[in-house]
């Protein structure tokens, strides 16, 4: 949940840096703010004249969500926690399922409940971490923890790996003894000496705080700390209630060493409260230890595997569904608010439902979505493999996540969303539902248009699906860096603090259960586009990233919609039919690319190819007249970050594209910029954004440039067939992504082009 506490932040007109890898690297978009008005109490109706569903809210039980919020926070503690695509988060899913298998009421109306597995990039398990120290003679175990390296660099990430080998889980600790050197300030660091060589290091986090540095000064730290060659290194949390003060945000994932361990130096976190029964309370008692012990077996895999858990609870209309979700992972801590509070409270509205009985107008989901600490992985997959599910849902709401405010500042229940107002409609109907249920419950909300991926309700924008999140944010007061005016993130996300903010978790609680129980009892339209016209297929049988496609080109799938097209992809694994494809105005042929890379050593895993028989069916829709779009990526690409690791599969595509003429060759890296020609396509556009070294250069037989890099063409039309049919072929996948700026998106125009385009032919 990195991102709702910068937005909040951002309504105070603040310069923050948004965490998408790290928590420097890209600025979130600039939400539009639209505020409830703090709502007049009105008196609690009697229980007789409550609606049913007003009955069941009425049934969440705040000693319930504790319970499972305890329950939540204490999976593998020091050993990973739930982290993102984990045994640690395979046993989080399990204990929810049993949870709902303990619900005889609802098994009885139907309710089935699935496992859903699915591949991410990368994911790193913590299969020990120990760390014992000696005072006086005296030895002492110390709870510790192993952080994990970026999510996205196989190179770096290699040297959190206890035996530096990709892809292993066999059991190899590594074992590091020696003296100690207490490192207590940033002059300290500057200095080492070649004594710290043959120590362990015992450095205070706050040394090193991407929360209250600047994060260049941070990593620069980092790097002295490991050029001096110690033998491994324990940071040193410490809690502390005062925002603008270190309270070890970062120290698990995301870290200042997370993107400069390059040489495999071995680190553990403690935290100080934890070495109590040792005597060390502060500190300066640190330097009482005068040996260590640091044992570390950890396995980085790439890729990794998650999960979602999806409950179905039979509605008393079966042809539409409302879907109510959170995220079931945390990132590397107890995750009590992030975010175990929207795991419980899933939970908690399925007991109150099991209680009282009550069977609601429309089949309801429960999601709980694995990896998004990884960055919305379990809800891309979600909108990826229910496409069906998506065309019934009236509404989607999530619930992200509780926080605890620090130094006197306050909070406030929010619900954010992601509308149409790029294309110059910003209504939204779902948020006046939530404005009402707000009301009604008697709390004031903020209500804000984000026009940008912030959370899992994210991906389902590009599939035009009403949607939004409940959570928690920070309103007044904040400091310059988010994530250091709350309690998540860090090592203290603990459910003691859960429990001072009751009243703001039955608050979240509520409102989300009113929401949707209303919307599926009210079963109206909360669309703002008009009913489509036509269909845009995307075809991702080929392209494992869950990036690469419209749940993350969420702007430009937007568009078509905005256009009147219904938004449908066939996602990677699945095969392809001419049915598939029937009354389609545009086929897009994403990227050829799966998850395995050179860097990750693991090529033979799997491969992707291409099949004589998709190939005919994608040329036989083309022939037929139809607009068939050829897209490809040099690298991996991941929302607004730039080009990942390259994409070894990038050639494959000539299987296809050849077909038509065109072919895909080894060129030289493109710049940012492309130059736009005159066609009707690129009206209104001098230049296109591109991914930076991203295209693959291309050469067609016939047909018409559209758009030229370094003079060689970016974009071209190539007719084909005796029916009018078309390819366009666009060499960087960029052209439609968000440049992660925050403002308007550079292609815009020609993402409207394309949507008006298609509806014409």
């Amino acid at each position: 949940m990195r991102f709702r506490l910068a937005l909040s932040c951002m309504l105070l007109a603040l310069s923050l840096t948004a965490c998408l890898t790290a928590p420097s690297t890209d600025r979130e978009p600039a939400p539009t703010e639209a505020t409830l008005p703090p709502a007049t109490p009105q008196p609690c109706p009697t229980t007789e004249a409550l609606s049913p569903w007003r009955q069941v809210v009425d049934a969440l039980s705040f000693d319930s969500l504790l319970g499972y919020v305890e329950a939540l926070s204490q999976i593998q503690p020091y050993s990973g926690w739930r982290n993102s695509a984990t045994s640690g988060e395979l046993e989080a899913v399990e204990y929810a399922s049993g949870v709902l298998e303990s619900f005889a009421n609802l098994a009885e109306s139907g309710m089935t409940v699935e496992v859903e597995e699915f591949n991410v990039f990368m994911a790193t398990e913590v299969w020990d971490a120990q760390l014992s120290v000696t005072i006086d003679g005296q030895e002492y175990e110390i709870p510790v923890t192993a952080p994990r390296g970026p999510r996205d660099d196989t190179l770096i990430a290699a040297s959190f790996d206890s035996d530096g080998r990709l892809g292993d889980e066999e059991p190899d600790p590594l074992t590091i003894e020696g003296l100690v050197m207490v490192v207590d300030s940033e002059s300290s660091i500057r200095s080492l000496s070649q004594e710290a060589r043959d120590r362990i290091l015992f450095v205070p986090h706050a040394l090193v705080d991407r929360a209250i540095k600047h994060p260049t000064e941070a990593e620069s730290l980092a790097t002295d700390i490991l050029r001096a060659g110690p033998r491994a290194v324990v940071l040193i949390t410490e809690w502390s209630p005062r925002d603008a003060e270190s309270h070890g945000s970062f120290a698990y994932e995301g870290g200042a060493f997370a993107e400069v361990n390059d040489n495999h130096t071995p680190i553990v976190v403690a935290r100080l409260e934890d070495m109590a029964h040792a005597g060390i309370g502060e500190l300066l008692d640190l330097e009482q230890i005068e040996e260590a012990t640091v044992v570390v077996d950890t396995d980085v895999l790439s890729p990794g595997r998650s999960r979602n858990l999806v409950a179905r609870i039979p509605g008393r209309d079966d042809s539409r569904a409302v879907i109510l979700t959170a995220h079931i992972d945390s990132p590397q801590n107890p995750g009590a608010m992030d975010d175990g509070s929207g795991s419980a409270i899933l939970l908690e509205v399925a007991r109150a439902l099991d209680q009282t009985g009550y069977r609601p107008a429309v089949t309801t989901y429960l999601v709980w979505f694995g990896s998004e600490e990884l960055y919305l992985y379990g809800s891309n997959a979600f909108v990826a493999n229910h496409q069906d599910l998506l065309d019934q849902t009236l509404a989607m709401v999530q619930l992200d996540c509780l926080v605890h405010p620090l130094g006197g500042l306050t909070g406030r229940t929010d619900f954010i969303y992601w509308s149409y107002a790029r294309f110059g409609d910003d209504a939204y109907p779902l948020a006046q539902v939530v404005r009402r249920a707000a009301a009604d419950l008697g709390f004031p909300i903020l209500v804000l248009d984000v026009l940008g991926p912030v959370t899992d309700s994210s991906p389902f924008a590009g599939f035009d699906v009403p949607h939004g999140s409940v959570g928690r944010g920070i309103v007044e007061g904040a400091s310059e860096h988010p994530h250091n005016v709350a309690a998540i993130h860090c090592p203290y996300d603990t459910p003691d603090l859960v429990e001072e903010e009751s009243e703001a978790l039955m608050e979240m609680a509520r409102l989300a259960l009113l929401t949707i129980l209303e919307v599926g009892e009210q079963s109206s339209d909360l669309h703002t586009t008009s009913p489509a016209q036509g269909r845009a297929v995307f075809v991702g049988t080929h392209t494992e990233p869950l990036y690469m496609g419209p749940s993350a080109l969420t702007d430009f799938a937007m568009a078509l919609e905005y256009a009147g097209l219904d938004v449908d992809l066939i996602p990677f694994g699945e095969t392809i039919s001419p049915q598939d494809l029937e009354g389609a105005q545009v086929v897009f042929a994403l990227p050829t690319i799966d998850y395995p890379s050179r860097e990750a050593g693991s090529l033979a895993a799997y491969d992707v190819s291409w099949g004589a028989e998709e190939i005919d069916t994608r040329g036989g829709y083309a022939e037929e007249g139809g607009l068939l779009v050829i897209l490809n990526s040099r690298h991996r690409l991941k929302y607004a970050y730039p080009p990942l690791d390259e994409n070894e599969d990038w050639s494959d595509v000539n299987a296809l594209s050849e077909v038509f003429g065109v072919t895909f060759y080894e060129g030289a890296p493109w710049g940012e910029l492309g130059q736009a020609g005159d066609h009707r396509l690129v009206q209104g556009l001098e230049t296109l954004q591109l991914a930076k070294s991203n295209g693959v250069s291309f050469t067609y037989e016939r047909g018409e440039s559209l758009a030229l890099v370094q003079g060689d063409p970016a974009m071209a039309l190539v007719p084909y067939g005796d029916e009018g049919g078309e390819v366009l072929v666009m060499g960087d996948l960029g052209m439609l992504r968000n440049a992660g700026d925050g403002g308007t998106p550079r292609n815009l125009q020609l993402w409207i082009n394309l949507a008006e385009y298609c509806l014409e032919r």
